[in-house]
């Protein structure tokens, strides 16, 4: 048994936002890997009229769980649910619960957060923020505590250029933030005075996402200074690159969707710094770190080391990828990777230039969305392609800081981590970012896309007739190219004689 094993063995966790890309992952790897730990406790509320124990039983019916389910048929046994709510005092957990937590929880993960870049400012503080200074005050009664991780994200500090493996100065406190909100419910807002208000109050934070991250951060290092705790922050997750699957990833990340209309053929053009750092990890390292860190944590409060751990898990500080580099990728390899519902030839343009990037994106996207609408009522069906180009429009925009920002990030707690483990641990919670080149991750991520989201069957035959149609779909791209060229001569050249001739 390793050192990491022996950490987990007969504990108890709480874990909160396990139902998330992060936290089923998290789940999966500490029953798989540390099959001797004692209980997982889930803090899970109902939605959508699905009670917590049909949300937990749809989690562990994914197939990440199989191949657990292989090794041990019984794991469902050491999970168990707990009704909460985070937007509630004390998550609204029941005595019972609440007492079950205090008594027996010895590691805490809080995962949970809301990473709508776009969210209201307050249920970002509700979620982001409150929930942190419940989850701590919970802690200081747990009897048996020896870590609690609070997951943040790389973006927390964007505003900086160099980011530390620290605790940064909160733009506002806990507290001026919850008044502030306080006065939005008071003047009873319009949804644009709202928006404007909330632009005023993150400034220059690009979402009210890395807004409330830097605030949480600073709630955990204000509140929690005699607990065993640390802050880890993680860069944009790509699919998992080894396991429990092979390229399993989240449908809902703003990255993958993104990729997903490039493969299809709707993003057209995208706003990129190309020569920036592409800050992204596999979501399965992230996990292996982050199990890591806890152990860390944990021996760190025993040495009585007194700054606060953070650790800043990112790639581009010791394996660094550009934008350019997963264009070029993608277009090499555009016809192996073909999605077997490509709507139009998939060949995106890079810009750098948000001028640029405007008159091309109403060009090839909004132009052709209005044309194909018109077609489409012509035809008698209902339209639906500038409704298209509306979310595409959001989420190009959403995307846009991160694409086209540039930061340095520290890493030396993650190193000397990482130096910590044994050579099983190594094996078992591999999490060197240096350990896989970068062709290997993309194709992963292409391979996820393909698999688990989209073309579901991807045998040779399926594979044959997607690369066909994607062939010739790049002869009707030439036709559409030439026209358009065409068209565009044809107009200057009108522009010009009219020009000449009243010269």
């Amino acid at each position: 048994m390793t050192e990491i094993q022996q950490f987990y063995t007969d504990q108890s966790i709480f874990i909160t936002g396990g139902t998330g890309f992060l936290g089923t992952l998290l789940i999966e790897k500490l029953l798989r890997s540390c099959p001797k730990l004692k209980t997982i406790y889930i803090l899970a509320r109902q939605k959508k009229g699905k009670q917590i124990q049909d949300r937990v039983k749809e989690m562990t019916n994914l197939q990440i769980f199989e191949p657990l389910r292989a090794i041990d048929p019984n794991f469902e046994k050491k999970l168990v649910p707990m009704s909460g709510d985070l937007m509630k005092p004390n998550f609204k957990l029941s005595d019972k619960d609440l007492k079950i937590i205090q008594k027996e929880v010895s590691i805490v993960f809080h995962v949970a957060a809301t990473t709508r870049f776009d969210e209201l400012l307050k249920i970002a503080l509700q979620v982001n923020v409150d929930s942190v200074k419940t989850m701590l005050d919970i802690c200081k009664e747990c009897k048996k505590l020896k870590a609690f991780v609070y997951v943040s994200t790389a973006f927390s500090n964007c505003i900086y250029e160099h980011i530390e493996e620290k605790v940064y100065p909160a733009p506002m406190s806990h507290e001026d933030l919850t008044n502030l909100v306080g006065v939005m419910d008071e003047l009873n807002m319009s949804e644009e005075e709202e928006i404007e208000f909330t632009n005023l109050i993150i400034g220059k934070y690009p979402n009210t996402y890395c807004f409330s991250k830097s605030i949480a951060e600073n709630v955990v290092s204000k509140y929690a200074k005699e607990l065993p705790v640390s802050v880890y922050r993680f860069s944009i997750a790509l699919a998992a690159l080894k396991e429990p699957l092979e390229g399993w990833l989240d449908p809902k990340q703003a990255i993958t969707q993104t990729l997903i209309r490039i493969g299809l053929g709707i993003i057209r053009v995208i706003y990129v710094n190309s020569n920036a750092t592409m800050e992204t990890v596999p979501i399965d390292f992230a996990c292996n770190c982050l199990i890591a860190s806890a152990w860390d944590t944990s021996s760190c409060k025993k040495n009585k080391q007194e700054r606060m751990q953070v650790y800043n898990y990112v790639s581009g500080r010791d394996n660094p990828v550009t934008w350019s580099y997963l264009r070029s990728y993608l277009r090499t390899h555009r016809y192996t990777l073909a999605l077997k519902k490509t709507f139009y030839y998939p060949d995106t343009l890079f810009i750098k230039s948000l001028y640029l990037f405007f008159i091309f994106h109403y060009i090839l996207h909004f132009i052709p969305a209005i044309l194909g609408d018109v077609f489409l009522i012509v035809l008698g069906r209902k339209p639906m392609l500038y409704e298209v180009f509306k979310k595409g429009t959001k989420l190009v925009w959403v995307i846009s800081f991160f694409t086209n920002g540039e930061w340095i990030f520290d890493t030396d707690n993650v190193k000397s981590l990482w130096k910590k483990l044994s050579e099983n641990d190594k094996k078992l919670f591999n999490f060197d970012i240096t350990s896989f080149t970068w062709d290997v991750m993309i194709r992963t991520n292409s391979y996820g896309i393909k698999k688990f989201l989209m073309d579901k069957n991807i045998d040779a035959d399926v594979q044959k007739r997607t690369m066909r149609k994607i062939k010739r779909l790049f002869y009707v791209h030439q036709v559409v190219r030439g026209t358009f060229y065409a068209s565009v001569l044809w107009l200057c050249w009108k522009i010009y004689s009219l020009l000449f001739n009243r010269l």
